[in-house]
């Protein structure tokens, strides 16, 4: 049984080819030759006799011999196209590929092309399965120049079963990004298993023979398989098409691995948790792009955003723009620094005021410090919900109600320190918040009839106006922003699906400076006030908060 990884769609359409034939034997002699300015000289022997006899090609043979190509050619006994390069090119030369049967197997076709065969434009197939391009060039002077991708033709010599062109140099015939990923070394094994582990094998029953019948009388195959990434190809990119122009950037395991430690650790620091999965989905949705990305794009540009959406901030990551690798369909580029954003660990830091009737007297004056307000009640004006039961945890729309202690003032202040609340074991925690640009979000209850001056950690945010609170933005969590992570309206059962647990509506932005998580104090100034409802607040971090 052979499988077949992927299957090249082009078909290589060549007229009037011919090898050996009565025409050419008459027309050159056994010596060499000058026609149209390129060197052709014509030999009695085969192609790998003539490589064998050849001593200024013994880097060639040698390159041939190792890697099976000279074994294949005698038992294929066809007629063939060889680029070779002589010892003194070979030599002196970087080879940009530590494969080296893919190496040799591209300067060998399983077609023979003479030089009047050849035209510009052309498309020839070499072994490693890629097409290099002809170029054939006349001047004035009828003086004529070949080149296979962009590589000079020295000399031309007609052997009994082809041809052999001397080039002046390799001819490069650069893997395509899907091969790049499925050849990458163990250093590298992360990041290839999770693009390789997503692959789908399909079995393509017209392209397979029946070689046989099995006990059962069912027909027995030699079986073809096509690999397809559906992964990807539902993002509109099929890494292994050779129309693809596109950017990879590729880390190592060492990479991956030290920025989940660094991300994990920040993670329980911060008194929070994050899926595993996301954290290594990142690593690799970030890391494709749909165009080919040069240095100047990484020094340009803040960000660049991949085929899955993900940021990637140029001024934070770290990648070698010096060292790109050649693609047939792109470009990769080797990533030396790996952060995941803050934003990736952290979705949203939501909670709710509801648990003030769960604190003790000292945690009520500590959480919600305030001055001119008297507790009034908790309430439940709606019952608990969830827009999609049974996926999505329900929800409590409970608030605490406050009144103020002196009326006649019309004002209060309400000093509020963020904290979570463990209900198992009823114990209340300050959240300590990273670094980085968060959007304010805020839910009180629809008509609370006055305005509400917003200040973080110190700082002024914006003004929450009476006529604000008319509307339904700020009314609970039912407006403003985005849903739970995951969470699709397209999905969701209940009617009122577009109610259920959004961010709240958008204050303003804060920012919180330094290198340390710190608490945070949402101060909240009501003026021209009677009485006071709060529901929830939100920080959801902002492409910024990197």
């Amino acid at each position: 049984m052979k499988t077949i990884k992927y299957i090249l769609s082009s078909i290589l359409l060549i007229s009037g080819i011919y090898a050996c034939n009565d025409d050419w034997d008459s027309h050159y002699s056994q010596e060499e030759q000058v026609v149209n300015n390129v060197n052709i000289a014509v030999v009695n022997k085969s192609a790998v006799d003539y490589l064998q006899s050849q001593p200024e090609l013994s880097s060639m043979y040698q390159l041939f011999s190792e890697t099976g190509v000279l074994d294949e050619m005698v038992e294929k006994n066809l007629l063939f196209t060889i680029l070779v390069v002589s010892d003194e090119n070979a030599l002196s030369r970087a080879v940009a590929t530590d494969d080296r049967t893919f190496l040799a197997k591209s300067h060998i076709s399983d077609i023979s092309l003479s030089p009047s065969n050849l035209s510009d434009g052309q498309r020839v197939l070499m072994w490693n399965g890629k097409y290099i391009n002809v170029s054939k060039v006349e001047n004035e002077d009828n003086d004529t120049s070949i080149s296979f991708n962009g590589i000079a033709v020295k000399k031309i010599t007609k052997v009994n079963n082809g041809y052999v062109y001397e080039m002046e140099d390799y001819v490069e015939t650069p893997k395509s990004l899907y091969e790049l990923i499925e050849g990458l070394g163990d250093d590298y094994s992360i990041f290839r298993e999770m693009i390789m582990e997503r692959n789908q094998l399909t079995f393509d029953k017209e392209a397979s023979k029946i070689i046989g019948v099995d006990e059962t009388g069912s027909n027995v195959y030699d079986s073809i398989f096509t690999v397809t990434n559906p992964y990807f190809e539902a993002e509109g990119f099929n890494m292994m098409s050779e129309s693809l122009s596109a950017t990879v950037l590729i880390p190592s395991n060492e990479v991956v691995n030290r920025a989940l430690a660094t991300a994990r650790n920040k993670i329980q620091e911060w008194g929070m948790q994050r899926e595993d999965s996301i954290l290594k989905n990142w690593t690799f949705q970030s890391m494709f792009f749909n165009k080919k990305l040069t240095k100047s794009d990484f020094e340009d540009n803040i960000d660049l955003n991949s085929i899955f959406s993900k940021q990637w901030r140029t001024t934070v990551q770290e990648v070698d723009l010096e060292n790109p690798v050649s693609l047939s369909n792109g470009v990769a580029y080797y990533v030396k620094e790996l952060k995941i954003p803050t934003n990736v660990l952290i979705y949203r830091v939501k909670d709710f005021m509801r648990w003030y009737e769960y604190l003790s007297e000292e945690e009520k004056t500590l959480y919600f410090d305030s001055e001119n307000l008297t507790f009034d009640k908790m309430d439940t004006p709606v019952q608990p919900w969830s827009g999609w039961p049974g996926v999505f945890p329900t929800i409590f729309n409970r608030v605490v109600r406050f009144k103020l202690t002196d009326a006649t003032t019309k004002e209060y202040t309400l000093n509020f320190t963020a904290f979570s609340y463990d209900e198992t074991n009823k114990v209340a925690t300050p959240y300590t918040i990273p670094p980085g640009e968060y959007d304010l979000c805020l839910g009180f209850e629809q008509k609370m009839g006055h305005d509400v001056e917003i200040s973080f950690n110190g700082e002024y945010v914006g003004t929450v106006t009476a006529s604000q609170l008319t509307k339904t933005d700020f009314h609970y969590d039912r407006g403003g922003q985005g849903y739970p992570e995951g969470y699709d309206t397209n999905k969701a059962t209940d009617k009122k699906k577009g109610n259920y647990d959004r961010d709240g509506a958008k204050v303003g932005v804060v920012t919180i400076g330094g290198t340390q998580p710190v608490n945070v104090v949402i101060k909240f100034h009501g003026i021209n006030a009677s009485k006071c409802c709060f529901h929830h607040w939100c920080l959801k971090p902002t492409k910024n908060c990197y």
